[in-house]
């Protein structure tokens, strides 16, 4: 009987080579994970280019190529497949006002999700910028706002997914901020990878990849 439950999620980002990873999000009998074997590989840190410098989230164990995704949801019977949540989407995104909607789901999820789970450790933007494997700059907020002190990025990096808000506007207050910026600071809140915080991210943003001034 297929295990409705069962799917596989990305489980780590690798901006070199590979791409998104992914792996079962729960274990299986050992003859059902054989199977899927031949499409799997067990990676290691010495399997990436630059070891896990350039990766976010956890490289280490059984994964698969996105390439392959669907031959492995095929052989153990998965029904919550990649192609349908993707769909699923990009169908929502055709509708203005569904696309809106979703849009806005996402972003409150990101905001309770990090204001409520993140840490907030001191950083630099630009030691960020140089570790990160993807920046998402939500409508450009960022690249046309910095200047003024304000917009907002997603950056990943290989210790986790930051949530950056630029706070050094006119009226900011200032010792809110842990993130030194040339402009005079921002908000960072740092959650570890996880799928469900990619997909949320990645519907935000748009998968709008920031595009301004170099960060460092």
């Amino acid at each position: 009987m297929a295990d409705k439950d069962l799917k596989l999620e990305t489980k780590c980002y690798d901006a070199n080579e590979y791409g998104y990873l992914y792996g079962l999000n729960k274990r299986i009998p050992d003859e059902e994970f054989e199977k899927v074997k031949p499409y799997m590989r067990d990676f290691r840190r010495k399997d990436f280019l630059d070891g896990i410098i350039k990766v976010t989230g956890r490289p280490e164990g059984y994964r698969c190529l996105e390439k392959d995704v669907s031959k492995v949801e095929e052989i153990l019977g998965i029904e919550n497949t990649l192609e349908k949540r993707q769909n699923k989407i990009k169908k929502a995104f055709e509708d203005p006002i569904q696309k809106v909607n979703l849009k806005d789901k996402a972003y409150n999820w990101l905001n309770t999700l990090f204001k409520t789970g993140g840490t907030r450790p001191k950083q630099d933007l630009s030691r960020l910028a140089i570790h990160s494997t993807k920046i998402y700059d939500p409508d450009d907020s960022f690249k046309n706002g910095a200047e003024d002190g304000e917009g907002t990025l997603f950056m990943y990096t290989p210790h986790g997914m930051w949530y950056i808000i630029n706070n050094c506007g006119k009226y900011s207050d200032l010792s809110l901020n842990n993130v030194k910026t040339p402009q005079g600071g921002a908000i960072g809140y740092r959650l570890m990878y996880d799928d469900t915080l990619d997909t949320l991210i990645r519907i935000y943003t748009e998968e709008n990849e920031y595009g301004g001034e170099k960060l460092y």
